[in-house]
């Protein structure tokens, strides 16, 4: 299974903005900046993370991004669930028509119980169990 890319910038972002533990609000052009990732993408990751309550906005001199409470409290699985944004992550029998799905194929039904399967295992964490060796370094200017 590949996460794609969308979940991969947002899970960053919420990783370094958990890490930060709202002690200060970061701006878009820092998360840029610490991930080398485009600033437009990001506007759509923070967007996004917003509009589900994983981060809170505020604009302005005194403005910034900070985690919400939502965000630490959620599994790992549930984040990525909702990040992948697909109904089904695997595979689809309709999205490109296939020849097998009128003869009782299984094989979604094999990949989607590995998915939850997936979702399961990486629910007994939470963004907080996430550590890293040279943490401070991220910090660093």
């Amino acid at each position: 299974m590949r996460l794609n890319h969308f979940t991969d910038f947002s899970m960053r972002v919420l990783m370094y903005l958990n890490k930060k533990n709202n002690a200060d609000s970061s701006s878009l052009d820092e998360l840029a900046e610490r991930f080398s990732i485009s600033r437009n993408h990001l506007v759509k990751v923070v967007q996004f993370l917003s509009n589900n309550g994983l981060v809170l906005t505020k604009r302005g001199k005194n403005g910034g991004i900070l985690i919400s409470e939502k965000a630490t409290q959620m599994g790992l699985g549930d984040l990525i669930n909702l990040l992948e944004q697909d109904e089904s992550p695997v595979i689809s029998c309709i999205a490109k028509p296939c020849v097998f799905s009128s003869h009782d194929c299984k094989l979604k039904s094999f990949l989607d119980i590995a998915y939850q399967a997936f979702l399961d295992s990486l629910n007994k964490n939470r963004l907080s169990d996430l550590k890293f060796e040279n943490w401070n370094s991220i910090f660093s200017p």
